[in-house]
C-alpha cells in the first residue's frame, strides 16, 4: 500500500481492507461499463446500418462509405464526451470502437461463420478505428471539442475508406463466373445466396455518383467527412446532457407527503 493510499484511508477513517474490496468493485464497474458500451453500440449499429456493412459484395463504393462512419461516430461521439466530461480521459472514442468492433468479430465468427456458416471472409467488418484515434489525439492536443468537430469529424469520415482498403482491395480482383467477369466479392455472393428481401436483392452500383466514374468512392468519402461533422456536434452534446441529468428525489418526495420528515426532526429535536 503506497503513503498516498494510506493518506486517504487515515482522512476517510476506513481499515486498509477496504482498498482490496475498492479495487474490486472498480473492476466490476469497468467490465459492466465496456459491456454496456459494446451493447449500445452494436445495437444501434445494427438499428441504422445494419446490412450495409455485412456482406463483402454489399460494400458499394457509394453508400457503404458514407453510413458506415456517419452512423460509427454518432455513439463515438457522445462516449467520448462522456469520458472526457465525468473522467477527463481522451480515450472515449477510441474505446467505444474498439470494443464496438470486438462485438462485431464476436458476432460475426460466432454467428454467421459458426451457424450460418458463412465464410468469414465474406462478412467480414469494417474498422473506423483509425478514426477514433484521431478524434482522441485531437481532443488531448487542443482540448477543444469545437477543434475536434471541425477537423476529427472530417477526418473520421475521410480515413474511413483508406484504412479499409487493405482489406477490400482484393475483393476487387477480376474472376470469371460462369462466363460472366465479375469480381471477387460478387463470386462469393453468387456462392453464398442470401434471403430474397427487396434489400437482398438491391443493385448497389446504381446511382448519380455513377457519372464520377472511379472517383465516386472519394466524392462519397469526403460527403461521408461533411456528415459526420454535425453528426459528431449532435451527439457529442447528447453525451454532455447526459453526464448532468438530474434525478428526480422520489423517496424524499415521498416522506416529505405522508410527513415522515417531519416526525425525524421531532425525534431528533
Amino acid at each position: 500500500m503506497t503513503a498516498n493510499d494510506q493518506a486517504i484511508l487515515d482522512v476517510a477513517e476506513m481499515s486498509p481492507k477496504i482498498i482490496k474490496w475498492s479495487r474490486t468493485l472498480d473492476i466490476l464497474v469497468v467490465i459492466i461499463a465496456a459491456f454496456l458500451i459494446m451493447a449500445v453500440s452494436h445495437i444501434g449499429f445494427l438499428l441504422l446500418a445494419g446490412d450495409w456493412d455485412f456482406f463483402i459484395d454489399w460494400k458499394d463504393r457509394q453508400y457503404w462509405i458514407v453510413i458506415t462512419p456517419v452512423v460509427t461516430i454518432m455513439m463515438t461521439a457522445a462516449f467520448q464526451s462522456i469520458f472526457w466530461k465525468l473522467f477527463r480521459l481522451p480515450i472515449g472514442a477510441t474505446a467505444s470502437v474498439l470494443l464496438f468492433l470486438l462485438s462485431v468479430w464476436i458476432v460475426r465468427y460466432h454467428s454467421w461463420e459458426g451457424l450460418a456458416h458463412f465464410p468469414l471472409s465474406l462478412v467480414v467488418p469494417a474498422t473506423c478505428l483509425v478514426g477514433a484515434i484521431l478524434l482522441d489525439a485531437i481532443l488531448v492536443l487542443t482540448r477543444s471539442w469545437l477543434v475536434t468537430w471541425a477537423v476529427g469529424g472530417v477526418l473520421f469520415g475521410l480515413m474511413f475508406l483508406p484504412s479499409n482498403w487493405v482489406y477490400m482491395a482484393p475483393y476487387f480482383q477480376p474472376v470469371e463466373n460462369m462466363g460472366q467477369l465479375t469480381s471477387l466479392a460478387d463470386w462469393l455472393g453468387y456462392t453464398y445466396p442470401r434471403a430474397g428481401t427487396p434489400e437482398y436483392i438491391r443493385i448497389i452500383e446504381r446511382g448519380t455518383l455513377r457519372t464520377f466514374e472511379d472517383s465516386a468512392m472519394w466524392v462519397s468519402a469526403f460527403f461521408s467527412g461533411f456528415i459526420c461533422t454535425f453528426v459528431y456536434a449532435i451527439f457529442w452534446w447528447i453525451g454532455q446532457a447526459a453526464c448532468s441529468i438530474k434525478y428526480v428525489p422520489i423517496g424524499i418526495k415521498f416522506k416529505e407527503a405522508f410527513g415522515a420528515n417531519d416526525t425525524a426532526k421531532k425525534v431528533a429535536v
